[in-house]
């Protein structure tokens, strides 16, 4: 998507174009021709002149001025007619037996004149929060102007549970289709908030400008919409859920309140926001989706059909290379509910904010526990499954997106309380949905949230029915409290359901939702969950009970199985549901999130490891281990062709090393991406730099072995379609090697950016890149000797003072980030181990530098602790003490034992003295 600048720079050309044309032309025309036609109605003599004459200089130019302004009207006539229609805000239907051949390059100039939006990309699209506010404020407040596409195809409507063929035309619109389906042009908000920020797997893009449709993308309709003649019956989806009321039409203008998408199978009349807390089910939020204030909507299912064209609508996008180690395995899709990790995987939009939160946390945990080996704990990849939902996530501007900084991450709706009493599980689902009830027990509460950290207990069978045999790669979890059978699992929720109940006796209470207000101090009690098979018939009356019971106490129970003594659902293998038996005392979620057990154990150990800072205790297939490609470089046995450095030494009397600035490999382009990302000395004249060749330079600095095509565009070009994408990244790695030959020597035609095999990567010859001088210096500095070594780790020191690709929010780039920092920390830490003895207080600035750079490295706070005793500083001590205690709170930690026992050994050692 195209930032500000951007949008802001095509509408300024678009309507400088449109200007020079309408305006300027005429002018010229006046000016340099003036008029073509005589001045008076030409007699016999005059046109036998004419004639038989020759054809002098003056007549050609007058007849090809005369041409110019025919063209030029018919121009200015299909500029008035598309501001005509965008001031309308309805297309008009009407077919014409003759269109103005200018018309749709009109459309394009005035639309990205207004929009800000190049309407033949996809990628190019107008803001979603603005078009969002548009949309909810008025029907014609966003224009239903017909949109380029380019070519014509079939594309998928779906109405109910049975879905149609519809030919996309050249020039469709959503109005035209509201028109030709719903009998009104007006309805076309509706179809716009049932699609809106839906990405199609098939054919790739996502649509966040309802300006721009695309054929081959599977469109949703009300439920009162009516085929066409030229419509084809299509395949039929069966659902389980049950029918709803039919939409009304859009909210006047008066309303303030904006609409939100209702669910495409059964939409109901309005719907609040998904994401907003209030939106959400309290009791059955830990299990569905979100729900409408009736709670009569239901979520749409994942669609599984074939368009006409034979392709699936729901499909991954082909995968990489085998060699790119970061590129997940397969494409999720999403849409106004959920994400669709794989067709037996989906997690609704909470649930997968959730679980990208703990990416943060993830990596916040790595950061503390790393020690400054270079072989300790390598930086890893995360799950693909966790990617998917990360990256889906990112692309939602309805949910909270945390980034890397130092901000607590953001509050997201709580996943408890879980449903009061039992719930049985029966269908094809019941173990995929059981298994994502696990999950998202365990992904709910955070750090300073500790009365909604849900736990659950599970007896060891039913957890080896669910993950398999890979469960034992998770190891032990305070959240997860594994027993031996089914009588200690109960025994275990009865132990609870005791203690809480002791708990409000000695605070005369009834409910444990006046705890916290009664007595702030008590111990948290946050909500239990019990998963297990349906007890047999000797333990049916003593769970019974115990669920009884537990209703008011935060216990509850998710039985797989018919559970007699209260509600069952027949769970679908997509995740609908159908009450089969008992009255619930609350309402039953229409679907519920389901996953396979792959997905399933990839995404627990993520939350493992964002909970406890532990990796995986077992090392297993399920859990793929890929290490980042930048750190996977700096083992290698032949490393990259770099210039040696040139540093500047420290004198002895110095506090701090001198800056040193790697010098640049004469005749090779500089290429920065430590701090903000930029190419240096551009001497020579040529086109400016893109914003997507900007990344995708950054992006091939973090690949050094390079990336294959199709690799690049599903991280750089998410929303374009494939082909286009590749096309993209042709374009932008031409433009990368033309700004690069403006600042470098090489006269090779392929220079800076190779492409070999289908993979681009930059040529370390003619490209000068700062990330690989780094890590080339820290490769060095682990065998050099003194003084050598300190050399180097202080230019290593002097180049990590700023984060890789500062300022920008690449969405893959918090690996190769974190990486980077760790280099850095690895660089402070080894230098001030040097200077230690010979200058301690140049080690304890350097360390300070270090601590605001990653504040949650312990190893970081045990050496600066080590210069501070150095200095005699026992206050120095105690405050970093202080520091380190305040900064794992954000990870729910404390500081381990050692660096408690140091750090008062230290300062006894002082106060002795």
């Amino acid at each position: 998507m195209l930032s500000w600048l951007g949008r802001a720079a095509i509408r300024i050309s678009a309507g400088s174009l449109l200007t020079a044309i309408v305006a300027g032309v005429p002018t010229w025309l006046v000016i340099a021709v003036g008029w073509p036609l005589p001045g008076s109605m030409p007699d016999r003599a005059s046109l036998t002149t004419f004639l038989t004459g020759g054809v002098t200089d003056r007549m050609v130019v007058n007849l090809l001025s005369i041409a110019i302004w025919l063209v030029w009207m018919l121009f200015a006539q299909a500029v008035y007619a598309e501001l005509r229609d965008t001031i309308r805000g309805v297309k008009d239907l009407r077919l014409r037996a003759y269109r103005n051949p200018l018309r749709s390059t009109a459309s394009i100039l005035v639309s990205s004149m207004l929009l800000g939006t190049v309407l033949t990309a996809t990628a190019a699209t107008a803001s979603p929060h603005a078009a969002g506010a548009a949309v909810a404020t008025t029907p014609h407040a966003l224009p239903a102007v017909a949109l380029a596409t380019v070519s014509e195809g079939p594309a998928t409507i779906h109405v109910g549970n049975q879905t149609y063929v519809y030919v996309v035309k050249r020039a469709d619109s959503l109005s035209k289709i509201s028109a030709a389906w719903l009998g009104n042009a007006d309805r076309w908000p509706e179809v716009c908030q049932l699609n809106k920020h839906r990405h199609f797997a098939t054919v790739g893009g996502t649509l966040r400008d309802c300006n721009l449709i695309f054929p081959g993308w599977d469109l949703r309709l009300p439920a009162d919409a009516k085929p066409p003649t030229s419509a084809k019956t299509g395949d039929t989806h069966h659902t389980t859920q049950p029918p709803a009321a039919a939409p009304t039409t859009t909210a006047s203008p008066s309303v303030s309140a904006p609409t939100s998408a209702a669910p495409s199978s059964a939409p109901a009349t309005t719907a609040a926001d998904p994401s907003s807390p209030s939106a959400t089910t309290s009791s059955t939020a830990a299990l569905s989706t979100t729900a409408t204030p009736s709670s009569s909507a239901t979520a749409a299912a994942p669609t599984a059909s074939t368009s006409a064209s034979g392709s699936p609508t729901s499909a991954s996008v082909p995968a990489s290379s085998a060699s790119a180690p970061d590129t997940p395995s397969t494409a999720s899709s999403h849409d106004e509910h959920g994400v669709q990790l794989s067709p037996s995987s989906w997690v609704p939009w909470i649930l997968a904010a959730a679980i990208s939160a703990a990416t943060l946390l993830v990596w916040r945990q790595r950061r503390r526990r790393y020690t400054g080996e270079p072989d300790d704990d390598p930086p890893t990849e995360l799950p693909p499954p966790v990617v998917m939902l990360r990256r889906a996530v990112n692309r939602n501007p309805d949910l909270p997106n945390p980034d890397d900084s130092e901000a607590e991450p953001p509050g997201l709706p709580d996943l408890t309380p879980l449903p009061p009493g039992g719930t049985g599980l029966v269908g094809d689902g019941a173990t995929a949905a059981a298994r994502a009830a696990l999950v998202a027990v365990l992904s709910s509460g955070g750090p300073h949230h500790p009365d909604t950290r849900a736990e659950v207990i599970i007896d060891a069978a039913t957890l080896a029915t669910l993950l398999g045999p890979d469960v034992v790669t998770l190891g032990p979890w305070p959240r997860l409290h594994l027993a031996d059978n089914l009588d200690d699992a109960l025994t275990a929720a009865e132990a609870r359901l005791l203690h809480r109940s002791r708990i409000l006796d000695e605070h005369t209470l009834t409910d444990l939702g006046e705890l916290r207000t009664a007595a702030p101090d008590e111990e948290a009690l946050p909500p239990v969950m019990l998963i297990t098979e349906t007890p047999p018939a000797g333990a049916r009356m003593r769970a019974k009970v115990a669920l009884a019971l537990g209703e008011g106490l935060h216990v509850s129970a998710l039985l797989l199985g018919e559970w007699a003594h209260g509600a069952t659902l027949n769970v679908a293998s997509d995740g609908h549901t159908t009450l089969v038996s008992g009255q619930p005392s609350e309402p039953v979620p229409s679907r519920l999130p389901v996953l396979e057990p792959g997905a399933a154990i990839q995404i627990l150990t993520t939350l493992r490891e964002a909970q406890t800072g532990e990796p995986p205790a077992i090392t297993s297939p399920a859990i793929p281990v890929t290490v980042v490609p930048l750190h996977a470089s700096r083992t290698e046995n032949t490393p990259t062709d770099t210039t040696p450095p040139t540093v500047a030494v420290p004198g002895p009397d110095s506090t701090e090393p001198a800056p040193a600035t790697p010098a640049v490999g004469e005749g090779r382009a500089p290429l920065r991406v430590l701090g903000r990302p930029r190419i240096e000395d551009i001497t020579a004249e040529g086109r400016p730099l893109r914003a997507k060749a900007l990344e995708l330079a950054v992006y091939l600095a973090v690949h050094p072995d390079g990336a294959a095509t199709r690799e690049i565009g599903e991280y750089l070009e998410p929303d374009a379609r494939v082909n286009q994408a590749d096309q993209r990244v042709h374009t932008n790695a031409s433009n990368l090697r033309h700004v690069l030959g403006r600042a470098g020597t090489a006269e090779a035609k392929n220079a800076y950016v190779i492409k070999s095999a289908g993979r681009y990567r930059l040529d370390p010859t003619t490209v000068d890149v700062d990330v690989w001088t780094l890590r080339d210096l820290l490769r060095k500095a682990t065998i050099a000797a003194e003084p050598h070594r300190r050399e180097l780790l202080a230019a290593a020191c002097d180049l990590c003072s700023a984060p890789l690709a500062e300022g920008q929010d690449y969405e893959w780039i918090q690996p190769h980030r974190e990486t980077v920092r760790r280099w850095g920390t690895e660089a402070h830490l080894m230098l001030a181990d040097d200077l230690l003895d010979s200058d301690p207080q140049a080690a304890s600035d350097l360390l300070d530098k270090a601590i605001g750079m990653d504040r949650y490295n312990e190893a970081l706070y045990v050496k600066a602790m080590h210069a501070r005793h150095a200095l005699a500083d026992a206050d120095g001590i105690r405050t970093l003490l202080r520091a380190l205690t305040k900064a794992l709170a954000d990870l729910d930690a404390e500081p381990r034992e050692d660096t408690l026992e140091l750090a008062n050994t230290l300062r006894t050692s002082l106060d002795s003295k």
